[in-house]
């Protein structure tokens, strides 16, 4: 089977440049070299370790929808360092000289580019998300498979029962109504932790709950703050519609890898064109 190795740059960067800065200094440009240095060391594992056919580094674009449609989404996360943003060029060039595409579409987050371009990918395909981001866990299935590099392992169905009580199809509609801190998304007021593994325990999905006469105060807080849960589970599904215009082909390895830059005309917020991906 064929390999489709799907890097959230910005993810693995950062991760690195926080522990290179805590130990140079964050105005030393030490930080920068060297970050720079185990970032290449971490791509050429991961292109050694699942030889994929194909690569892509994903970066965010210039902005996102999602602050447009709830301004205050990741209002307290603090801004990329400047030295480190000043330097991101240096960092996807890295991918480059690893035979990695890079890839950024104006508007549009990491996250939701990797999504589509995992969804559309051939089913003969083997999809590979490095991430330590709890959002793309929604995605696992036999096809797609999300990676911790730092902790050197997969994370599967077992785990998401294990650690939010729920199954892989309920994930995304659990983050919904506990909402998500760490991209500063409110869930619904009243509705916490134990009670959203009970709601779904008990009726499978929320759409099922709202199709059944209220019987408890959890149901009843779910009617009555529905407007909370339709724009934080907007917040937290990944897209997987997004009309790339790009072809698969543009992303095989030893083909020689490139910059694409995408406009946000040229991903659409309609759903993809079948095929896409060919």
């Amino acid at each position: 089977m064929m390999h489709f190795l799907l890097i959230d740059a910005l993810n693995l960067i950062r991760r690195i440049y926080a522990v290179c800065e805590s130990q140079h200094g964050s105005d030393s440009d030490a930080a920068i070299e060297a970050a720079l240095q185990r970032t290449s060391n971490a791509i050429n594992k991961l292109m050694h370790q699942y030889q994929p056919h194909y690569a892509v580094a994903a970066f965010d674009g210039q902005s996102s929808w999602r602050h447009a449609y709830y301004p205050d989404y990741k209002i307290s996360r603090k801004p990329m360092p400047e030295r480190l943003k000043s330097n991101l060029g240096r960092f996807a060039h890295a991918f480059h000289a690893a035979q990695i595409s890079s890839l950024s579409v104006d508007n549009e987050e990491a996250d939701d580019v990797l999504a589509t371009l995992a969804s559309k990918a051939p089913q003969t395909m083997q999809c590979i998300i490095v991430s330590t981001d709890k959002g793309y866990l929604p995605l696992l299935s036999e096809q797609i498979k999300v990676y911790d590099y730092f902790g050197k392992s997969f994370r599967d169905a077992q785990q998401v029962q294990e650690k939010y009580g729920v199954s892989v199809a309920q994930l995304t509609q659990y983050f919904a109504l506990v909402g998500d801190k760490t991209n500063d998304i409110p869930g619904v007021n009243g509705i916490g932790i134990k009670s959203a593994k009970a709601l779904l325990t008990q009726y499978d999905s929320v759409q099922h709950a709202l199709a059944q006469a209220p019987e408890n105060k959890i149901q009843r807080q779910l009617t009555d703050n529905l407007p909370q849960y339709v724009r934080a589970l907007h917040l937290v599904s990944l897209r997987c519609d997004i009309d790339l215009g790009v072809s698969l082909k543009q992303f095989r390895v030893h083909n020689g890898a490139q910059q694409i830059v995408l406009p946000p005309h040229s991903a659409s917020q309609s759903s993809a064109k079948p095929g896409i991906l060919s």
